[in-house]
Parts: C-alpha cells; structure tokens; sequence
C-alpha cells in the first residue's frame, strides 16, 4: 500500500498504527519500485512510533538481477549443471545462435506464470574441463532446439558486456531461479550459499558478500538504520531438483544439489551466512526467518525466531498439520537467540485456474480462531495477509481476537499467567507410567532393526548399527488405543549430524500403525503410518502428536530419525484424548479443540474463581460466536474451533 502514490503517508500510519508493528517489502529485491517510497514511509513511522516494531520482509533465497547485484560475481549465484560450447562463440551484439552438447537443459515458459525463459551463463573452461566464472558472459535465452542442440540467446546481459568464446572451451548453463512473484516482476536468481561456492576475485563467498551488503544496509548512515531487523521470505536448508537439471553448487559442472561427500553443503552454508549475519549486526537487531517448512534454514540459536507462512502450513486450512505446527514453535520458542520473537503470518492459498493463480479459499471463522490460538499458546505474535472484511471507514480490516472486538484494545489479553495446558497429558497414560521415564520400565518395549537400544540414565539411547545409516527407524510397540483419539508426548534429544554445525537440528516423525510388522509382498510395510514433525536438539524436548481417526486395537508408535547419530527418548506417554489445549492470561483465556468432534471444557476446574464473558463481536465478522455473553462453567467447542473470552473482573 505504501508504494502506492494514491496513498498518503498519513492515510498508510493511520492503516497500520492500530496494532504493534509493521513489516514489509521495502527493496527492490523482489518487487520492483518498492524502496520508492516505502523505506520512507517506514522510517517514518519508527520515528512516530518508537514502541511499535518495524521490520524488514527480505527473499533470502534469491534476488532481481536487476536490483543492485554489482558486488556479486558470476560465480555467486547457482546454475544447473550445463553443457559444453559446441561453436566458436564471437563477441557480437544481439542475437547469437550457440550449439551446445545437450540442448535439454535450456528451457522456455518457465516461470510462476510460465512465460518466462532461462537465464543463461556462459563461461569459458579452465585446464581441468571445469567452468570458470570469473571470464563469463550473462544472456537471456530467445529459443531452445533440442534436436537440433542449438540455443538462441540474447548477449550481454545484466551488465555484462558479449565476449568471444572458443568452440570446445566454453560452457552454458541455466540459473537456477524463482518467481516472478508479481505480473511487473522478474525472474529471480538463486544465491550460492554453499560451503563449495566459488571465490570471487577477493576470495569472498556469495554468502560473505551478502552478509557484508545487509550489514551495511543497517548500519549507522544505512538505508534500513531505522529498523529492528529483518525477516527472510524464504531461505532454504535445501535444494532437491528433478530430472535432468540438478543444482551445480561446486560449479564443477556436474548436478550435485548441494549434496556434496554425505553433506548437505548448501544447508551448511545458510547456517555460516546466518552466523556472520550475526555477527555483523549483532544482538540489538532481530533476525527471522520463515520455519514453517522442512526445507526452510535451520539456523537454531542463531536466528531469533520464525515466520510460520500460513498455520500450520500456507495449503492446511482444514488444520490437519496441528502437532506439527505446534511442535515447530514450541521448539524455536526454546532455540531461538535471546529475544525470541515469532510470529504466524496468517493466509491461506490455493492454486487458481491460471498458470501462477492463487485464490483465497473460502474458511470458517472457527478456522481463523484456531490459528490465532495456536501462535498464542507458544507465544507467536500474529500479522496476517488474510484480513477480515473492513468495518465502516476502514481501509485494512483487523481481527476482533488481537483487539477485544468492538471494545478495540489491543494486547487485551494481557501477559500469560503460565505455559499452554494440553489438557490430555491429564488423562491416564495408556503406558502405566512405565516409559515416563523410560528407565522406569519401557526400554523392553522398544524395537527396530539396524537399531540399538540400551539404557543411560532414566532415557533410552537408540543408535545405529551400521556407521554409515542415514537414519533410525525404531517403534514402541503394542501401545494400547481406546481410539478414536490418540495423544502421545515425547521427550528426546539428539546428538549433532557428523559435518552439520550443531546448531542444524535434526528431524524426526513420529507415527501409529497397527501393531505388527504388517507387510506387503517386497516386504516393505503394507501403509505407511499416518505421522507429524518435530525437531530435536542437543537439549530435551517435549513434543506431541494428535491423532484424531485410531481404532480400538493396539498401535505401534514408530519414531523416523533424520541422521544415523543416537537418539536419547527419556520420556513417552500416551493417552485417549484429544489434545485440547488452553491457556491463561491476565485478563482472559483462550481454548482449543483441534478434535473433528466436539470438546467439552471445564471451565471452572481449570480456572477457579474466575468468570468469563465472550468478545463482543465487530458487525462484520462473527458476531453470533462473539456476541459478548456470559460464559457458563462448561462450555463446548465445536470441532476444530477456538474461543477467545475475556475476564469479566478485568473488564
């Protein structure tokens, strides 16, 4: 809104003042003609608002090459493997027509709205057969002719000038890109955050370059001096490519995606940019970046916390991802840097009828609540690009649950008075208490082949049988189900990956299957068990995974461990109840049923001596839920809903 010139500064403020903050595209990165107008508007609002936060929304996967790329050489961005030069190359304005010795790795109507073409790399090749970036020429693919092995590209490019290149000696490949992610955006080129980058002629990394730019970006005299930090849009752990076209992070001109001797280096090398960055700008500013997905960075302790893109995941309006999003939060609640801040950008989208369409799916109210209590109960801050419908004169609508509905008082809710209460962890553990802790009888219970299990202290420690396993895979085996809901808890902690700094956390999945080694005629199990997240690290943590459709038979409880290093589970318990969730504060509670059935709350035991009334609900939104009533001592949530009730002492 701020970029556009039909709005005033003081019409913007106005919009946006009404919460705690603010965080948004201000460079040309990603969306052209953003920093215009927006680095001062933002700027201007710190100064007007000092108790307000302002952040930056950065891609950290890639940029427009358009958009200030002189510091970077050719050798920082990533390509897919390419192919030899087959003709003598001149150094000629226009059009040139290049043979090359596999035309399929050159490709047209490529992009979010498929009409876009590669970018293309030309680099002379060095004595050893590999490309050298640094005698190089960018060009914008015309055409490809896969039969005929001939590419037509556009020379000189992105500020390169056309240069000769000798049939035999010379090489091309494609960047690897994304977007455009707008109709007036371009293509954007991936940054090479590998630990196998090449140097430029500094012998800087890309990721060193990019740390040294934001810092300056920051600095006292910056452009961004005003801000309290940044949030990546997007930065990758990982990079998995399909078909003949893989990721050449070495830049030896062969597919590797990154994966080089056993080690994610791409990852790696995310994980050292995130430490430098730090360095850099140090404690005084937050860095952030998205964490809702298993691809995204896993700079834990170095980043202060994440952006959750849509709650559970930005496809999962239904919830289904419930453990998982929860134990994602819950986690960098506990291995985020000091402060800690995290937040659900909360939107949901789907694909449209257009190449590059995504449409806003049509959701419940119960939905928006759900996740407006989710970020909550672990402490997440919320934004949203899923506005409710304005109220007279307004421009961008705001939820009744961040502002008390019509009453309007933002942070209503006050300070937590304890931790989220997942009200199953109350019900009787299936297990008798025999693996919490494990030591006090459930290491029996335990079985995996290739897996070891022994005793150390009051926790199991699996570990691999072979040095060179990639993962565990191990069960509890023969688990009682009163079915159909089925909570289970776990505490566990992880040893480091060999080669991974020991900030990278680990994942693990934990599932329920029918109990047995159930197989199909290859021997593998017949149905993959129905499974949810969680990260693990050096210290324990407690997790949890609901599941909602259990039948009445014994389950095994299977655990899927990223890496081959031991695993320490202290404690599991299970119990047949859904996971519902509440949590107090100082002037109001929330309550959560992620159940498909309805759940019964009992108010008055959890909160003696408390009463409660319902949000007075804003005309335009849900006011037959919200409608300001007395709340009675038992009241029922309908399946996957959430309910917001204020004091009614405190107000």
């Amino acid at each position: 809104m701020a970029a556009s010139p039909a709005v005033s500064y003081e019409q913007w403020e106005a919009t946006f003042n009404r919460l705690m903050g603010i965080e948004g595209k201000v460079l040309d990165e990603e969306v052209p003609g953003r920093s215009a107008r927006n680095i001062e508007f933002f700027t201007r609002f710190k100064a007007r608002h000092p108790d307000q936060l302002v952040l930056l929304h950065y891609n950290g996967n890639a940029r427009d090459p358009r958009y200030e790329a002189g510091r970077y050489f050719a050798g920082h961005w990533v390509y897919y493997n390419g192919a030899t030069v087959l003709c003598d190359v001149p150094a000629e304005d226009g059009e040139t027509e290049i043979r090359v010795a596999d035309a399929r790795l050159f490709r047209t109507g490529i992009g979010r709205y498929r009409d876009k073409n590669d970018d293309v790399g030309l680099s002379a090749l060095d004595a050893g057969g590999r490309p050298d970036w640094h005698e190089s020429e960018q060009v914008q693919l015309v055409s490809a002719d896969v039969k005929g092995g001939l590419v037509r590209v556009k020379r000189g490019c992105y500020g390169t000038r056309p240069r000769a290149f000798a049939a035999g000696k010379a090489y091309a490949a494609a960047h690897v890109t994304e977007g455009p992610w707008g109709r007036r955006s371009n293509l954007m080129w991936f940054y090479n955050y590998s630990t196998r980058c090449p140097r430029d002629a500094g012998g800087r990394s890309c990721a060193e370059v990019h740390a040294e730019e934001l810092a300056e970006r920051f600095s006292p005299g910056g452009r961004l001096a005003a801000f309290d930090g940044l949030e990546f849009d997007v930065l990758a752990h990982e990079r998995r490519s399909r078909g003949a076209r893989g990721l050449d992070c070495d830049a030896d001109g062969r597919a590797d995606d990154g994966l080089l001797d056993g080690v994610n280096t791409y990852g790696v090398g995310v994980v050292e940019f995130c430490r430098d960055l730090r360095k850099r700008l140090g404690d005084d500013r937050l860095i952030l970046a998205d964490g809702m997905g298993l691809a995204n960075q896993r700079a834990f302790r170095l980043l202060n916390g994440i952006e959750s893109e849509g709650w559970p995941h930005l496809g999962d309006w239904e919830i289904r991802d419930w453990s998982g999003g929860l134990n994602r939060h819950f986690f960098w609640a506990a291995q985020g840097r000091r402060p800690v801040f995290n937040y659900v950008n909360h939107k949901f989208t789907t694909a449209g009828d257009k190449p590059g369409e995504r449409v806003r799916p049509d959701i419940g109210w119960n939905v928006h609540r759900l996740v407006f209590a989710a970020a909550v109960f672990t402490d997440a801050a919320v934004c949203y690009s899923f506005a409710p419908p304005g109220e007279q004169g307004e421009r961008y609508g705001v939820w009744d649950e961040l502002k008390m509905g019509a009453e309007n008082r933002a942070g209503w809710l006050g300070m937590p008075k304890r931790p989220a209460v997942r009200l199953a962890e109350a019900t009787a553990d299936l297990l008798g208490g025999r693996a919490d802790p494990v030591g006090g009888g459930g290491l029996g219970r335990f079985q995996g082949a290739g897996a070891g299990f022994a005793l150390d202290g009051q926790a199991a420690k699996v570990t691999s049988a072979k040095a060179e396993q990639r993962g565990l895979v191990f069960r509890l085996a023969g688990v009682p189900s009163g079915g159909p809901d089925l909570a289970v808890f776990v505490t566990a902690r992880a040893a480091p990956m060999t080669g991974y700094p020991p900030e990278v956390a680990r994942l693990m999945w934990v599932g329920v299957a029918p109990a047995g080694e159930r197989r199909d005629r290859s021997g593998e199990r017949a149905a993959a068990p129905l499974r949810y997240m969680t990260w693990l690290g050096p210290e324990a943590f407690r997790s949890g995974f609901y599941f909602s459709q259990v039948g009445p038979e014994p389950v095994d409880i299977e655990f899927t461990v990223e890496g081959g290093e031991p695993v320490w589970i202290s404690a599991v318990t299970v119990h047949a109840a859904p996971d519902a969730v509440v949590r107090e504060f100082e002037r109001g509670v929330v309550l959560a049923n992620p159940s498909p059935r309805p759940y019964e709350f009992d108010l008055a035991g959890l909160f003696p001596g408390r009463a409660f009334r319902r949000l007075q609900g804003s005309p335009r939104q849900d006011p037959e839920t919200n409608d300001g009533s007395a709340v009675r001592a038992n009241p029922t949530l309908g399946p996957k809903d959430a309910l917001f009730l204020a004091d009614r002492a405190a107000f």
